[in-house]
């Protein structure tokens, strides 16, 4: 790993220099350093290595020294958004993530790493279609890559099935619906941009499946369980709900320039609904209806997901290409064109507490006639000139959809 790291580094310098402005910042930032901490005499130097029995670095050295550490945390650092065929791909894949791996002690940080590395080579994969740019080697070497780290995550998952049933649950429930919106958004990409990704959409399809399976398992053996493991898969359900939820509101805000404004009021309603049903679920705790509160924390879990899926990939979409996510026309006659797009819209304020439900005795829930959006802001011209990226994107509930 070392020389590959060494590789790029190198490779990577090669095209890089300091501006004159930045040299200079340098310099001063150096004569400063010696100023407060001049060199020590010979005779101080030959006493420290005398006692410590090896000589220390000295303070010029040791500033270079932190400037190459620090170089090369950055180069670390700008590798995490790099594509396959980048510069700083292999430093991605054979530096940081070997790291992250390492550092990982725990089987719970394992199983989220895996799932992690797996959701990256799915969104590097959805970039690239957009792109135009996944050829048929590079989307074998993606797909190698995802279903080595998505069966790490679901082993540890079927091995939890038994042991610890509502952890293994929670986190069967937040990666199949993961990998759902993943195979959808591959398939909506490449067929928008008149490619494919049906290798890679079908070993998604199949490793979602297989960790169908493992709920199934996982429900069927916390249902047998004592009252209080019940208890605690209901919690561990609801808790992780609503983190989803925190995470995707706050994640929305900070992606909205990625989308058009009719798909900005869509994600928000979705994430709105996925609130209520949370909101629903404690209801059920309070006349404790235990099966039902699950049910209804369950599918705010699978709903917030999606969304998180949906609000990453379409980011690393406009970041890369420009484009900007956006509805089609209802008709549905527009979704493989390229459309004039608004990039100053937001995301509309939500509030929690308001959104509007109404939830059967299952658990399940279905939006109200009012999630319905208006497509008029998609067809106005922006003023950068830029382009939209419509594709059909349906998340939450089956009564909805959004759209790229």
């Amino acid at each position: 790993m070392n020389n590959k790291f060494n590789t790029y580094i190198k490779k990577s310098g090669e095209n890089i220099s300091l501006t004159r402005a930045e040299r200079e910042k340098m310099k001063g930032m150096l004569r400063e350093y010696m100023a407060m901490k001049p060199l020590r005499t010979p005779t101080e130097v030959s006493a420290e290595i005398s006692f410590w029995g090896f000589s220390l670095l000295r303070p010029v050295a040791a500033v270079l020294a932190l400037a190459v550490f620090a170089s090369s945390a950055g180069i670390s650092y700008a590798a995490r958004s790099a594509l396959p065929g980048d510069v700083l791909y292999a430093i991605k894949t054979e530096v940081n993530e070997p790291l992250k791996e390492a550092l990982a002690i725990s089987t719970d940080a394992k199983q989220e790493l895996a799932m992690s590395v797996a959701g990256e080579r799915l969104k590097e994969a959805a970039t690239l279609a957009a792109q135009g740019r996944l050829d048929e080697n590079t989307e074998l070497e993606l797909r190698a890559s995802f279903e080595e780290h998505a069966r790490k995550a679901s082993d540890n998952m079927g091995q939890r099935s038994e042991t610890s049933p509502g952890r293994s649950a929670e986190a069967a429930v937040r990666f199949e619906a993961q990998l759902s919106e993943y195979e959808r958004v591959l398939v909506e990409v490449g067929s928008a941009k008149g490619g494919s990704a049906s290798t890679l959409a079908s070993s998604v399809q199949a490793e979602r499946e297989r960790v169908s399976s493992i709920l199934v398992r996982a429900q069927v053996r916390a249902e047998s369980g004592t009252t209080a493991a019940k208890a605690e898969a209901v919690a561990r359900m609801r808790d992780a709900a609503k983190k989803g939820l925190d995470d995707s509101v706050k994640l929305s805000g900070e992606v909205h320039a990625a989308f058009a404004s009719s798909s900005a009021e869509t994600i928000a309603q979705n994430l709105a609904h996925a609130s209520a049903t949370i909101s629903a679920g404690e209801n059920f705790l309070g006349i404790d209806a235990e099966p039902q509160a699950l049910g209804a924390f369950q599918n705010a879990l699978s709903d917030t997901e999606k969304i998180h899926v949906l609000l990453q990939t379409s980011s690393r979409i406009h970041k890369s290409t420009g484009l900007l996510i956006t509805e089609p026309n209802k008709d549905g006659s527009d979704n493989n064109k390229l459309r004039k797009g608004n990039g100053n819209e937001k995301f509309p304020e939500q509030s929690k507490e308001k959104a509007s439900l109404t939830t059967s005795t299952s658990g399940n829930s279905e939006r109200t006639n009012n999630s319905e959006t208006s497509t008029d802001a998609e067809n106005s011209p922006d003023v950068n000139g830029r382009t939209s990226f419509p594709l059909v994107v349906p998340i939450s509930s089956p009564t909805s959809s959004v759209s790229y």
